[in-house]
């Protein structure tokens, strides 16, 4: 538009207003599906012809028309407009990129925000409003948590009044005329939860939530708590169906608990041996006592496979970078140096994986506040692990055992007391796979350390010409698929591993097309943390997906599988790794089940979080 043109003569000159979006708009609006694309992708299709002003199908690309020009979030109007345009298919006009759900927004804005394309201020409030509409009080008072820990809202305590009558409602049913135990219990609960995570509600300015009734009766309540854990009954059959080599390292275990003696082991097999069956039968043999266990594991995945099992680093508060820091963040007159004290076992799964700091870290700690310069303080302590499973993978048994001694330290490796369980009990139906991957593990299938092993013909599945490998791949894995009805417990025992994200996306679509149902997608907010960065369009943010980090566009449906890609809350089940089956979708939430572990058939509710991605 020149200085002296007037506005109402150029609109009305159908020529200058004729521009690409415009008649990216009339070709939608040739048939009732449009043309499918996005603005952004309709350019990859067709081109402008600068003689006659037409559009036509590209056959050879001369100019690329229609790109979005940059705009940021402080234009308005502009910037959501952008947003629609690259997220809409196929709309027909300015109107119809305002509608949704038959609704005309006033503003862009509005409609980006009614398409989930962007995060409300309120998001929180609208994500906890959701859950106490659909589930019982224990699950809204775990979201509750794992709001408080990795949604970092601005005012926790307005929310804690806001949704306090949700948090107490099968207290409350449970002690109808006590108000202030019915609140004691509530408070209890999520503290318990916001502990399990190493943090505390002081963390989140909720400390006055908490009865000011002093350090003893706070030790107190930790040590009741742990008295109190439950025992699951599947535990308490461990005990009768433990093998001979479990059987021989339970009962010397057992006889220095019941006569007081100190000691340190470590229970060492390969996947499938029954590590987890001994730690679980350890468990409830001693609980049954009236004595104190904490189990702990290295990763989140196996603490979910004990009952009350913690994370290590967050148990026994290890830095999380040891070379700045060896000693535990634990006051030697504090609530957990007393419950450590009067602790009776402790329990370390997965001990192998971890850095031998951490372990020397717990060492200190014990003859700290146990007042003993003895090993682990004289207290009873049970390690597990396979060095099998630690890289790099070391074929022969003395370089194994080098690993070991460098891991846990050349101090206190040689002084733990070792067990061995080589029966394979997952297998155990077919000893010819069992004999393979204990022979694996040894090393015992390789002469040199560099060269390929053979695998058995019968797990082998030939290449097939022809046949696109990833859809090859998904129907030798899953060939219930293709025969509705089928069971979604055929996730919970296969699983396809690849090492690139764009296999996993392509594998995903693959699976997810089968499943039958209307799909929902939920997409990401990206930003730019790097105020320097801020040239970087959304889109470019949408296409990355470094490691760790889901697709910018999550296609779900219901019955199909996920796992949380972080560890939201280990003590119920909700951790990295945890096969979860989808049940109902909300715009805020997704609601699951627990497929493994002791949570097994557990409801949770996953919420959106700030994800970054690692250095």
């Amino acid at each position: 538009m020149r200085p002296h043109e007037q506005l109402t003569s150029i609109v009305s000159d159908a020529k200058r207003t004729r521009t690409c979006l415009t008649k990216f708009f009339k070709m939608n609006c040739k048939s009732a599906l449009g043309t499918g694309w996005l603005y952004s992708e309709f350019s990859e299709h067709y081109w402008w012809n600068a003689s006659d002003k037409l559009w036509k199908t590209r056959k050879n690309k001369k100019i690329q028309i229609g790109r979005l020009a940059f705009v940021g979030p402080s234009e308005d109007e502009r910037y959501y407009l952008r947003l629609l345009l690259h997220n809409v298919r196929s709309p027909k006009s300015f109107e119809d990129l305002r509608t949704v759900n038959g609704h005309i927004n006033a503003t862009f804005q509005q409609a980006a925000l009614k398409l989930g394309l962007m995060e409300e201020d309120d998001a929180i409030e609208l994500c906890l409003t959701e859950g106490c509409a659909i589930q019982m009080p224990h699950v809204i008072r775990r979201l509750f948590a794992t709001v408080l820990i990795f949604c970092q809202p601005s005012d926790p305590l307005s929310l804690w009044t806001k949704y306090y009558d949700s948090f107490l409602e099968d207290y409350r049913y449970k002690y109808p005329t006590n108000v202030v135990r019915v609140k004691h219990l509530v408070v209890r609960s999520i503290e318990q939860l916001v502990e399990s995570m190493g943090s505390s509600l002081k963390a989140f300015g909720l400390h006055n939530l908490v009865e000011d009734d002093g350090d003893s009766i706070h030790v107190t309540k930790d040590i009741e708590d742990a008295l109190n854990a439950p025992i699951p009954e599947e535990c308490l059959e461990c005990k009768e169906k433990l093998n001979q080599a479990q059987r021989v390292a339970f009962d010397v275990i057992m006889d220095h608990v019941t006569k007081g003696k100190p000691g340190a082991f470590f229970i060492d097999g390969p996947g499938g041996t029954g590590k987890t069956f001994l730690y679980n039968a350890l468990y409830a043999e001693i609980r049954s006592m009236n004595k104190i266990v904490l189990p702990t594991t290295t990763s989140g995945i196996a603490a979910a496979n004990i009952p009350s099992g913690r994370i290590a680093h967050s148990r026994f508060k290890i830095p999380l970078d040891p070379s700045s820091s060896l000693p535990c963040n634990v006051p030697k007159q504090g609530s957990l140096a007393v419950l450590l004290r009067e602790t009776t076992l402790i329990i370390w799964d997965e001990a192998s994986m971890d850095k031998k700091e951490n372990i020397e870290s717990l060492d200190s700690l014990l003859r700290d506040i146990c007042n003993l310069s003895v090993l682990f303080g004289g207290k009873l302590v049970v390690f597990g692990g396979d060095f099998r499973q630690v890289l790099p993978i070391v074929p022969r048994k003395s370089q194994r055992e080098a690993v070991a001694t460098s891991l846990v330290s050349s101090a206190l490796w040689p002084q733990l007391l070792k067990f061995k369980v080589t029966e394979n009990l997952r297998s155990k139906d077919d000893p010819a796979y069992a004999t393979f991957l204990l022979a694996l593990g040894n090393g015992e299938l390789q002469k040199t350390e560099d060269v390929f092993v053979e695998l058995p013909s019968d797990i082998v599945k030939p290449y097939c010409t022809g046949i696109d490998d990833d859809v090859h791949l998904t129907d030798v894995a899953f060939p219930e698929m293709d025969m509705f009805p089928f069971n979604s417990d055929i996730f919970t025992t296969r699983a396809i591993l690849t090492p690139m994200n764009e296999d996993v996306d392509a594998i995903n679509s693959i699976l997810i097309c089968k499943f039958p149902g209307e799909s929902v997608v939920y997409k990401s907010y990206d930003t730019m943390i790097d105020e320097y960065c801020v040239v970087y369009p959304t889109e470019f943010l949408n296409k990355l997906c470094p490691g760790g980090m889901s697709p910018h566009e999550l296609e779900l449906k219901v019955n199909s599988p996920v796992i949380p890609l972080r560890n939201l809350l280990p003590a119920t089940g909700l951790c990295n790794g945890t096969r979860l089956i989808c049940k109902r979708f909300f715009r805020n939430l997704i609601e699951c089940v627990i497929t493994v572990g002791h949570n097994n058939g557990r409801h949770v509710l996953i919420t959106r979080i700030s994800l970054r991605p690692s250095d």
